[in-house]
Parts: structure tokens; sequence; C-alpha cells
């Protein structure tokens, strides 16, 4: 598996004095985590998201182009009477297969923990 970090991110060595401190701030269940204290809240709201008239025509769109795609909305509707009687949820089903929502991540941890065989891995990527 190939990690890919965004700019900006840090890589903390635990070879250091106050290393226990940084595991003890980023660990998400150590009781004084910064998960804990609500420092990273963010990462588990939706904070895109998009106009009703807008995706109503993504909608079209995609249905218009995506066969498949139509196929398995119809199959929803059909088989899911609250899908079907919700508009909110229906357009959502739309928005998450839009190109817009896979980028948002909600729910991932900005942590990542990293073995020595990891790291060196990382460090010998092309």
């Amino acid at each position: 598996a190939t990690l890919t970090f965004p700019p900006g991110s840090a890589l903390v060595r635990l070879d250091q004095r106050a290393a226990n401190v940084a595991v003890n701030l980023l660990e998400p269940e150590a009781p004084d985590s910064l998960l804990r204290w609500g420092v990273f809240n963010a990462i588990f709201e939706q904070k895109e998201g998009a106009d009703a008239r807008v995706l109503e025509k993504l909608a079209r769109d995609m249905l218009a182009k995506d066969a498949s795609l139509k196929a398995e909305f119809e199959t929803r509707l059909k088989n899911d009477p609250a899908f079907a009687a919700d508009a909110h949820a229906r357009l959502d089903f739309f928005y998450r297969r839009s190109p817009w929502y896979a980028k948002q991540n909600v729910g991932a941890y900005p942590v990542v923990r990293l073995d020595a065989a990891a790291l060196e891995a990382a460090r010998n990527a092309p």
C-alpha cells in the first residue's frame, strides 16, 4: 500500500526526549489526546455540499452519461422506500458519487503511525 501525504504534512520522530508528549497528544485513544480535546472535531463534519438546484442538474447529467449509475439509482429507488421518499437522500446519492465528494475524507484521522520499515520505504520511494 502506498501512502500519500498532503503538502504541509509533518513527520514527528520518536527518537527524542519529548516523544511521550507527542504520542500522548497524537494517539486518538490517549486520555489527553488532541482528538479528545476537540482539536480534530472538524474531521467528523462534512464541510462541502451543493445547492439542491446544482445537484439536480448534476444528477440529470450523471444519469444521462452513466447507464450503470442509472441502473443503481433506479434499483435503490425501487428497493428502498425511505430513500425514494427522501429528496435530500436522493441528491446525496449523486453528490457522494461526484468528483467533489471523494476529496473530503470525512472521518479520516489526520495522523499516521509509521513503523521503522514503513518509514524506510517512504524514504526510498521515488
